[in-house]
């Protein structure tokens, strides 16, 4: 895909492009269809063109899928904000309801967001792809954002993360995304082993976003992060196979520690896809004391990382001052969540390098 080459100004990030759209519904009468009036806002359409255009996505391909009526029918479905899904028609997007003020964020910090993704390729931050908000015929406004999927729904990995750095009321509580449970800091109780180079460069690209987020006054982000045992992987590497035909065979197969390695440099290169590593069990004891040890005759197995960062729209208001002052009388003020962006950023980024950990040599 050729790339747009015009430079955008500052009024393509404050723009936004409202239009009337059918949607076909079954009446409740004789299973009648009824075509109804959504109003749709597309906001700052000309730079989320460019990013789907960084990752080979085609513009009018992502609104064919976007405004269909499966779209519509699913965002102006009554419920509470944070509803995630994702399309059956194109499962390289995922959809998030947001507040009023989430969306706000995020079009402050597209300018800068945009900047730096098109500066590292090969960032970890969850790419967005649109924001968008409707309005159903005499409805309320429903504010969603559409991302790109970190997880692959075909696939069948073997746990599921949201990992902040912090431990208080850090546990399960039996959250799902498409029927996969969603386990949280203390429930964590593996550590990955990388290529040393690998290691690095990521530890590197995270420190990277996590100034970017801590320069924006973003707080109460999470690395989502899915494991999959290789053993486990074949068929899932038999449809990216078939899939990416047309690519080069570096792609459409499964990724060597060697494959990254060369990788690593290029502009299109992304973390958190297909990585693979070596997990041991571990407990979050042995992680805070860094008493772990690396021996091969510990529970440990071959696996392939999928993970991101995710969920960063909350900046350090008020709101999150009290709380931050009401928890920490209670708990220690380096375990709670709400921390203040710079903190938080730190914690975050001593917490990864304990989750992913230099592979020693034999």
């Amino acid at each position: 895909m050729e790339l747009l080459q015009e430079e955008l100004s500052p009024g393509d990030f404050k723009a936004a492009k409202t239009n009337c759209i059918k949607y076909t519904r079954q009446g409740s009468i004789h299973g009648a269809y009824i075509m109804n009036d959504f109003e749709w806002k597309h906001y700052s359409p000309a730079v989320f063109r460019r990013l789907l255009e960084l990752d080979s996505i085609s513009y009018d391909d992502y609104l064919l899928t976007i405004c269909g009526d499966d779209t519509l029918r699913e965002v102006s479905l009554p419920g509470r904000h944070g509803r995630v899904y994702i399309l059956p028609g194109d499962k390289r997007f995922m959809i998030k309801t947001l507040r009023k003020s989430e969306k706000k964020v995020y079009l402050e910090m597209l300018p800068n967001y945009y900047r730096h993704v098109k500066k590292y390729g090969a960032s970890l931050l969850k790419r967005l792809y649109g924001l968008h908000v409707i309005r159903p015929p005499g409805g309320i406004k429903v504010y969603f954002a559409v991302w790109a999927t970190v997880m692959p729904l075909e696939l069948c990995l073997y746990k599921c993360y949201d990992l902040k750095g912090s431990s208080v009321g850090r546990t399960c509580n039996k959250s799902q995304v498409h029927d996969r449970v969603i386990l949280k800091d203390l429930d964590f109780d593996f550590c990955f082993y990388l290529d040393p180079l690998v290691r690095d460069r990521l530890l590197a690209q995270i420190k990277y976003d996590c100034e970017f987020l801590e320069g924006e006054g973003i707080m109460d982000y999470s690395l989502l992060l899915g494991s999959n045992d290789k053993k486990n992987s074949g068929s899932f590497n038999a449809k990216r196979q078939t899939d990416d035909t047309s690519e080069d065979d570096e792609t459409s197969s499964e990724l060597t520690l060697a494959d990254i390695c060369d990788l690593i440099d290029r502009p299109d290169f992304k973390f958190g896809d297909r990585l693979p590593a070596r997990a041991v069990r571990t407990c979050r004891n042995e992680m805070e004391s860094r008493s772990y040890s690396s021996s091969r005759t510990q529970e440990c197995f071959n696996v392939l990382l999928f993970f991101g960062i995710i969920d960063f729209c909350q900046n350090y208001n008020m709101k999150k001052r009290i709380e931050h002052a009401c928890k920490a009388m209670k708990y220690d003020s380096k375990s709670i969540k709400t921390v203040n962006p710079k903190a938080y950023s730190s914690r975050f980024q001593e917490f990864l390098s304990k989750v992913f950990l230099p592979e020693e040599s034999d």
